[in-house]
């Protein structure tokens, strides 16, 4: 068995596992869940984080960057411009430029919104991101994603 590499962009990865940070009942339990997973990449949702406090510590205090790659997740946008503006404010925040992008306008079903994902995905390219997109099995739409995702 070999040990390939996972490449993303810029960065590679010894770990295919990407650690989410919702749901775990204390910080303590999150840093806990990382060190034993192996993972080297965490998703943090920007629109969890509470930045009106700037006192308070946010999830972002308890990762240890300096082993961890974050990925910062767009979690309960609703439109490609909420996306965008979540994704640009992580960015404003000094978190790596790459995005687990989700535009889910249906809070119940959650089920992606294609265009909206694709627009935002086209937008935030251009601005220089890596884009990790949440899409339905769609082989059409991944790929043309990447073709026009290669143009560039």
């Amino acid at each position: 068995m070999s040990e390939e590499l996972l490449h993303i962009g810029k960065w590679t990865f010894r770990s295919r596992l990407i650690l989410g940070t919702g749901r775990h009942r204390t910080n303590d339990d999150l840093v806990a869940s990382l060190e034993a997973s192996g993972a080297e990449v965490v998703t943090v949702a920007i629109r969890r984080l509470d930045l009106d406090n700037p006192g308070q510590r946010t999830i972002l205090d308890f990762i240890d960057t300096s082993r961890y790659t974050v990925l910062p997740n767009t979690a309960g946008c609703r439109t490609a411009d909420e996306a965008l503006t979540v994704a640009r404010l992580a960015r404003s925040l000094g978190l790596p430029h790459w995005v687990k992008l989700e535009v889910i306008p249906d809070a119940k079903y959650l089920l992606p919104d294609p265009i909206g994902t694709v627009d935002a995905a086209r937008a935030l390219i251009e601005d220089g991101f890596t884009v990790l997109p949440y899409i339905h099995a769609d082989p059409v739409l991944a790929s043309g994603s990447r073709r026009w995702a290669a143009q560039r």
